[in-house]
């Protein structure tokens, strides 16, 4: 028998980038799925007993079901995080720093959301031993986690813009925006408190979305030729 014959480089590039489109997509659906019809969370006013009662009365039975999706979501995220990255460093030739740390900062979202999720699924569970004073201290520290993780987030977007919008691998316009969104991530941190951050954020996913659809019908002919 013969071993079949490797993959073209353009067919490669032309993979990947279906894979990381799909990923992109995927997340949103998840995500998208996982969060729809959930309860308001509490406001950072509000008092221990309050948090207390919110984590002892889950939404409905799916509640651990829409955590696993989440989590899923978040892990999809993953996929796509390192597929564009490794396709904007192709761009970016020689010294590829900026797609460097563009895949390890949205790696590090990711780590911090996946944190703040185990969090509050703990406490979740065990809401019913807690004290309300430990009940109010979980959930603002999983807010911390997900503020903190708002500036690796933003790191991630302003490092793929960088890159898009001086190589133009996709539309100079959608490298500012990347860069747009991921400056009021970044200083949403600020203000962790404030739901400021709730217009970049929506920001950053209409980008994934966007970059999903054009990487998805994106010919990679000339990709795997060398720069």
């Amino acid at each position: 028998m013969t071993n079949p014959a490797p993959p073209s480089g353009t067919a490669a590039w032309q993979r990947l980038g279906r894979v990381t489109g799909v990923a992109g997509l995927a997340t949103i659906v998840l995500i998208f799925v996982a969060v729809v019809g959930t309860r308001d969370e509490p406001s950072f006013t509000a008092t221990a007993t309050e948090f207390h009662t919110y984590y002892r009365s889950p939404d409905t039975d799916a509640t651990p079901f829409r955590s696993f999706l989440f989590t899923v979501g978040l892990v999809t995220f993953v996929w796509f995080v390192v597929g564009l990255s490794i396709l904007l460093r192709r761009a970016e030739g020689e010294a590829a720093w900026r797609s460097a740390i563009a895949m390890g900062s949205g790696v590090l979202f990711v780590a911090l959301g996946l944190s703040g999720i185990g969090n509050e699924a703990a406490v979740a569970f065990r809401a019913g031993d807690l004290d309300p004073q430990i009940a109010r201290y979980a959930f603002d520290q999983g807010q911390a986690a997900f503020a903190n993780g708002r500036v690796a987030l933003g790191s991630f977007a302003v490092c793929c813009g960088w890159v898009i919008a001086s190589t133009r691998f996709l539309p100079r316009w959608l490298g500012w925006l990347a860069i747009a969104s991921g400056v009021g991530l970044a200083l949403s941190r600020i203000s962790w408190t404030s739901y400021i951050w709730l217009l970049p954020y929506l920001m950053f996913w209409l980008w994934v979305i966007t970059v999903a659809v054009l990487l998805l019908r994106r010919n990679f002919r000339g990709v795997a030729r060398p720069g």
